[in-house]
């Protein structure tokens, strides 16, 4: 099982480049990139898991909406919100689409404890790594699904064929063969699932720069992610791997 995920953020502007950028620009990024991913995944009648960022459920009414009408199931994502933050959003998004919010996930270095999390009322908690070049300090041992103060964890999924992980970054940077490459080497190695996670503003036009993206940051984004995307699917209809929403699988 492939439980395909997208963040939905907009790209992190460095400090010095924040003046550049307006909010309204910021958030077209993000609209665009996720309608994106929404039209690539209805011509393959694929549904899947959009996790988005705390402060952006208020300010994008339409897009949650958007996301709940297409099939797809709706997570909240923290990057670095405190508990009641948190919280608002989650009732906010139930309130917009009239769906329960399950799911959470959470950047790493802003992460809340799993009873905290249970008590903000979230059935799972989905674990993400911090994703750019440098991921060599990752433990390699294979983890699965487990319980923790009676919140599911799923564990981020590493490739046991690559020793990469299955993030924005790797699904952005290596050749789409090599990628293929992993998925059938952790399917076939009785894998029960694979979780795989992008960006919304990967599939948007980001060279300029007053963006401040890295040189690495840049490269496939806008239509070549999109074009990626698509033959991703199609080789996953291919395979006859199936792909699901994360609470399908889990509850």
């Amino acid at each position: 099982m492939v439980l395909l995920s997208f963040n939905v953020i907009a790209p992190e502007i460095p400090l010095k480049e924040k003046h550049l950028v307006s909010e309204e620009e910021l958030k077209k990024i993000t609209f665009n990139g996720t309608k994106k991913i929404i039209d690539v995944l209805e011509k393959h009648f694929i549904f899947c898991t959009f996790f988005v960022e705390v402060s952006l459920v208020e300010k994008m009414p339409e897009l949650l909406q958007l996301i709940v009408k297409k099939g797809h199931e709706l997570g909240i994502l923290n990057q670095h919100s405190t508990e009641e933050e948190i919280v608002n959003a989650k009732k906010i998004a139930e309130e917009i689409t009239g769906k329960f919010i399950s799911g959470i996930r959470q950047f790493p270095e802003f992460k809340h404890k799993s009873d905290v999390v249970k008590r903000m009322k979230f059935s799972y908690h989905s674990s993400m790594y911090f994703s750019n070049i440098f991921w060599l300090n990752k433990d390699f041992d294979k983890k699965t699904v487990y319980e923790e103060n009676d919140l599911v964890i799923v564990p981020d999924s590493w490739s046991p064929y690559s020793k990469l992980p299955y993030n924005d970054f790797t699904f952005q940077m290596i050749p789409l063969f090599f990628y293929k490459n992993m998925i059938n080497n952790s399917m076939k190695g009785n894998d029960e699932y694979i979780v795989i996670y992008l960006n919304s503003w990967q599939f948007v036009e980001l060279n300029h720069s007053k963006f401040g993206l890295p040189f690495y940051r840049k490269y496939n984004l806008g239509r070549q992610m999109e074009n990626k995307l698509g033959r991703f699917l199609l080789f996953l209809e291919e395979s006859e791997w199936a792909v699901n929403r994360m609470k399908d699988f889990f509850f």
